[in-house]
């Protein structure tokens, strides 16, 4: 490769945000290499161009069980065409860096595949996958920081610099978009917006195509008001809306009032003249970096603090670069750039992940760098919202759409208590109000013959079950066998739709075991029931080749169930492998 081209392509696939914010910190620190070339998602990407490529670093993250990001989708699906040549790609030198989570069993599945399927394409790789993890101490970082350093060392073997370059000692500052106040009349402005509209209608969004409008018609609370877990059944209205047992619905949260408001204030607090009424337009600065679709026409600043930002984000590294930019403060600054390197990712993490601390948190503990800002920092700064997906919690037999909600509020060594985006904005939506979403398909697949299925779903894990049951029941054989082995606390305090499960039980239809964890001195759980019931389930899975079905918490439920079937069928784990490889085991965590 000739020194003088300096051309290298950085592509993601990014599912909420963060493969996206690494690739973009991979783009600014190649500028301290004399490097250029663009950063996209691999769907914005012409993948017919990837045979013309010299080198490309991709980074992807791995979604549900072992599946690519929603903007990853079709360009991994031309990457598995059989009529591609063994040697396409024959002139390519790649990186692949995955982030994922070692707790689930397809630990960056999708990395791993990416990186062999770009090798049996005749790719050569400059330097192993590396697997960042979120099991880490310090997160992804932990394998980013090191895998980046080794990346351009070895990039620069491949192409060194020219004579009289040398490597820049700090990255080039540079924003990604221009931003600008325009007109303070929206009337005079077309395509404005109110505030209150969808900012993405009309664009093409992966993760949000084509969403359809629903009310909603109840937001109950199904846990005792004394228990400390706030769960909540919300039912929409489904008109018109098609869906199977299994498929998730995906929401995208507004941020409250009150956390807009107090944004504003912050605003006001630092003279920085921005306010809710503000019209901003964003204008591209380099080819390199793309505005979105969503953000080519003029909207206020309220729109954009209500339906853009995540206000609940944790600050990451780039976060502290920005505040850097203009800050005069020396004492300010040492700890800011400290927050910025490798050797300062434990204090970081100590300061803001552990915590759980906020970007608008942070924003008030940094007030010299806060006052110093403007609308491009302030646009890089604030990480854009992501949507959430929620298994459907009924069939479509019950002409409504219920989600089976837990409402994330926790405690840190922080003074106001923690609380989940989208959960707590679900929790205040009342009968009338209006919700855009979409459909996607679930990770399960219910089977089509006529086996059994036994379910494992502790807490809001139920939620896909009472689909599959609901749905199941309403063209029930009287033979086909259902099992459910249901976990939670305590049977007075949320034992989620108890008549409902219960009623099916006495129809003769499921056989429902209970779990609660808490009413009796020695703790129960799910897979002590699984071990009770092991004649039942080597009937049911060994002799019957039924389908074993497990949701809930990602944490050690999963591997504890596994483990206690295990035992209970009194078999070996190439047994449960065969089990995955068949679909007769299938996970959906989260």
């Amino acid at each position: 490769m000739m020194s003088t081209n300096r051309k290298i392509t950085i592509l993601y696939g990014s599912q909420t945000g963060t493969a996206q914010d690494l690739a973009e910190q991979i783009y600014r620190e190649s500028k301290l290499y004399h490097f250029n070339g663009p950063v996209q998602s691999m769907d914005c990407y012409d993948v017919t161009n990837l045979i013309n490529e010299a080198i490309v670093i991709f980074v992807c993250s791995t979604t549900g069980q072992g599946d690519e990001p929603d903007n990853m989708k079709s360009f991994w699906r031309f990457l598995l065409r059989r009529n591609l040549p063994s040697d396409s790609l024959r002139n390519l030198r790649y990186g692949v860096l995955g982030l994922g989570d070692s707790s689930y069993s397809k630990f960056n599945f999708v990395a791993k595949r990416l990186g062999k399927r770009l090798s049996q394409l005749g790719g050569r790789e400059i330097l192993p996958v590396g697997l960042c993890d979120d099991q880490h101490d310090l997160g992804a970082s932990g394998v980013y920081f090191p895998w980046i350093a080794d990346c351009w060392k070895k990039l620069l073997d491949i192409c060194p610099l020219p004579a009289g370059l040398n490597v820049l000692t700090s990255i080039p500052q540079q924003y990604k978009w221009n931003i600008l106040i325009v007109d303070d009349n929206k009337e005079n402005i077309g395509g404005v917006k109110p505030d209150n509209a969808d900012i993405y209608e009309g664009c093409v969004d992966p993760v949000f195509d084509k969403p359809f409008a629903t009310k909603v018609l109840s937001n109950v609370r199904i846990t005792s008001e004394n228990h400390f877990q706030d769960v909540r059944l919300i039912s929409f209205n489904s008109k018109h809306v098609q869906w199977s047992p299994g498929d998730v619905f995906v929401v995208r949260p507004f941020n409250s009032e009150e956390k807009v408001q107090d944004l504003f204030n912050l605003f006001s607090e630092h003279n920085l003249q921005l306010y809710p009424e503000t019209l901003i337009q964003c204008h591209q600065i380099d080819a390199e970096m793309p505005i979105p679709a969503h953000l080519k026409r003029p909207l206020t600043l309220k729109t954009v603090a209500t339906q853009l930002w995540d206000l609940n984000a944790i600050p990451r590294p780039r976060s502290f670069e920005l505040l850097l930019i203009n800050c005069k403060n020396e004492l300010e600054r040492e700890k800011l750039l400290e927050f910025t390197t490798a050797e300062g990712q434990q204090d970081l993490f100590a300061y803001a992940n552990r915590p759980r601390r906020t970007i608008v948190e942070t924003l008030r503990d940094f007030p010299h760098a806060m006052s110093q800002l403007n609308l491009q920092t302030i646009f890089e700064l604030f990480q854009p919202m992501k949507s959430r997906s929620f298994s459907i919690a009924s069939s479509k037999v019950s002409e409504k759409l219920d989600i089976l909600l837990a409402i994330v509020e926790y405690k840190t060594m922080l003074q106001a208590p923690r609380l989940g985006l989208c959960s707590n904005w679900l929790k205040t939506l009342e009968p009338g109000d209006e919700v855009r979403g979409v459909i996607k398909k679930g990770t399960f697949r219910v089977p089509t013959n006529n086996a059994p299925i036994v379910m494992v779903g502790p807490g809001t894990g139920l939620a896909p079950f009472r689909s599959i049951l609901q749905d199941q029941q309403k063209k029930w054989n009287g033979h086909q066998e259902f099992v459910l082995f249901f976990g939670c606390r305590s049977e007075a305090k949320d034992f989620h739709c108890r008549d409902e499960l219960e009623a099916m039980t006495l129809s003769g239809f499921l056989r429902l075991f209970t779990a609660f964890s808490r009413d009796q001195q020695d703790k129960i759980y799910v897979q002590h029931k699984i071990r009770e019931e092991n004649v039942l389930l080597k009937d049911l899975l060994i002799t019957k080749c039924g389908t074993f079905m497990v949701a809930g918490s990602s944490k050690t439920m999963p591997n504890s169930v596994k483990e206690a079937l295990r035992i209970a069928l009194g078999v070996d784990e190439t047994y449960i492998e065969e089990m995955i490889r068949n679909g007769r085991y299938q996970e959906e965590t989260w």
